[in-house]
């Protein structure tokens, strides 16, 4: 969604909603209505649109269509029509960049994204004809679903948060970047959102400040908050009423009616709500925190399952309000050598009274993720608290068993109302039907092929290595271990700690010679006993 000053109305093309959408509708003010342009780029989600105000156009770029394959196309609109244009350089295909139109050197700013499965950190420019590469000093890290506003107040592109990588150690930084036209300089605020991806940012002229809504932590719900950014600090904003939380909303500002216009996005419901923001003065200081940390539930980590009993040396989610005094998760100058940190900021757990490993910390929603001790007792109930500072929270009572094993299988990888492992192919590409997912390399595996895929809560290893240490050697699981694609018992080359990482089992499985399907159940047995997950993964010869 983009504001196109030459014709006063906001104009939005495409996206999530029934399927892959590619129909074009304009905001006046007060009512929404749908264009017939003679024509249209393809249908597709997860792209840019900015308004090029040197050239008077809306500019359009990639993002993924509705078989998931990464697009690389520009188009203009004009305020009745498309045109696609047909540079002699392009940006690669990719989805879930960022763009921004920097009036002050009168370009489109694009950054990272999405190729595949990786994420970029390249920085391109649109003169209104051609793309062209920037080679920055200095950029941010590789990122997606990141927020981009142009603030004219200070002549400089502001970006803020994004996803880092399945793998990063800080999956959501709660950074902000400037770019000055030559070079991307990180900014120091003293106060900062908590770290998201899919939110949405605006810059608000009449009072001279970049509005950022809503979005999703790691791991965590959408959220609801306002703020609001002056050049140098961010500031909480707080209103009589707010939209509710969500991600993948849209947001311009709309200068013929001096307010911020937000459309849709996911949360609770898929939306289809507009709302406004007429800015104003930054909100007054919130209310002194509460009295101290109050936990409310615990599961285990909820891409591997989120169980209500947890095991030692899993990794667990806590939830509750006054958890930590800020949002991050560890890095490596928290580790001494190969253990990883019993604090961060303040912040510890303890379960049965010994200390657990704190690998991320959240202010709103508040959240603490840990890994277990090895050494706890199993077989029934252990208190838990969380320390915040010098306040402690009442005990949390945890059933604890001696194991309780789960697969990597995000929400993202529910695909018509199936549950997908995790699993990567030797080319990098993962195990799922073809397309499966926007902007995901994907295909079936073959038989004979070795897939990877990865668990927490599996219990002992051989050698012996204890929670909180970096598995630096390879290892085998004491216990029994099977998997299962259908009644197909698989052949296992590695079945341990995954080198590397804290507590993150690792499965090298060959894909078994099985019945061609993209619904073949996955399943496992740990000493005997079943997993409890539903699981599938895709298969064809």
């Amino acid at each position: 969604m983009a504001y196109d000053a030459a014709h006063g109305q906001v104009v939005l093309f495409g996206g999530s909603g029934a399927g892959i959408l590619g129909d074009t509708w304009v905001w006046d003010g007060s009512n929404w209505t749908e264009k017939t342009p003679s024509n249209n780029p393809s249908p597709r989600d997860a792209f840019a649109t900015v308004y090029d105000s040197a050239h008077s156009q809306v500019v359009l770029f990639g993002g993924a269509d509705s078989t998931g394959n990464s697009l690389n196309d520009t188009w203009v609109w004009d305020g009745t029509n498309w045109t696609q244009e047909f540079p002699d350089h392009s940006p690669s295909a990719r989805n879930s960049f960022a763009m921004a139109y920097d009036s002050a050197h009168g370009q489109v700013v694009l950054f990272g994204g999405y190729v595949g499965f990786d994420g970029l950190n390249d920085t391109w420019v649109w003169d209104g004809s051609d793309w062209s590469q920037k080679a920055p000093e200095n950029s941010p890290p590789a990122r997606v679903n990141t927020a981009m506003a142009y603030d004219s107040a200070h002549a400089q592109v502001v970006l803020f948060s994004g996803f880092a990588g399945f793998f990063a150690l800080n999956k959501v930084p709660s950074d902000t970047w400037v770019w000055d036209g030559v070079n991307w300089s990180q900014a120091s605020p003293q106060d900062s959102p908590p770290g998201r991806e899919y939110s949405a940012m605006a810059y608000d002229s009449a009072h001279k400040q970049v509005v950022l809504f809503g979005g999703a932590p790691a791991q965590g719900k959408p959220i609801a908050d306002t703020w609001l950014w002056d050049g140098s600090n961010w500031t909480k904003a707080s209103a009589p009423s707010s939209p509710t939380g969500r991600e993948g909303h849209v947001m311009a500002y709309d200068s013929a009616h001096n307010q911020v216009v937000l459309f849709g996005g996911t949360g609770s419901v898929l939306f289809g709500d507009t709302w406004t923001w007429f800015g104003g003065a930054p909100a007054p200081p919130p209310p002194p925190p509460p009295a101290g940390p109050v936990v409310n539930g615990v599961v285990s980590a909820s891409a591997f399952g989120g169980f209500s009993t947890v095991a030692p040396g899993s990794w667990i989610e806590i939830y509750g309000s006054d958890l930590a005094p800020d949002t991050r998760m560890w890095v490596g100058t928290d580790f001494q050598g190969n253990n990883a940190p019993t604090s961060l900021d303040g912040v510890e757990v303890t379960i049965g009274g010994e200390k657990a490993f704190v690998d991320y910390i959240s202010t709103n929603p508040g959240q603490v993720n840990v890994q277990l001790p090895s050494n706890i007792p199993t077989g029934g109930t252990l208190p838990l608290t969380v320390t915040n500072g010098t306040a402690t929270s009442a005990p949390f009572n945890v059933t604890v068993s001696a194991v309780q094993p789960g697969l990597l299988a995000p929400a993202n990888f529910q695909i018509s109302g199936n549950q997908y492992a995790v699993a990567l192919l030797p080319d990098g590409s993962y195990v799922l039907p073809a397309g499966a997912l926007p902007g995901v390399a994907s295909r079936p595996a073959k038989p004979g092929e070795t897939i990877v895929m990865y668990g927490i809560g599996f219990g002992a290893v051989i050698p012996d290595i204890p929670a909180g240490q970096v598995a630096t050697v390879e290892n085998q699981l004491s216990e029994q271990f099977a998997m299962m694609f259908g009644k197909t018992q698989a052949q296992l080359t590695y079945f341990g700690l995954a080198p590397g990482f804290v507590g993150l089992y690792q499965f090298n499985v060959v894909v078994p010679l099985v019945p061609d399907s993209d619904l073949v159940p996955l399943t496992f047995t740990l000493g005997g006993a079943s997993g409890s997950q539903t699981l599938y993964t895709a298969v064809h010869e």
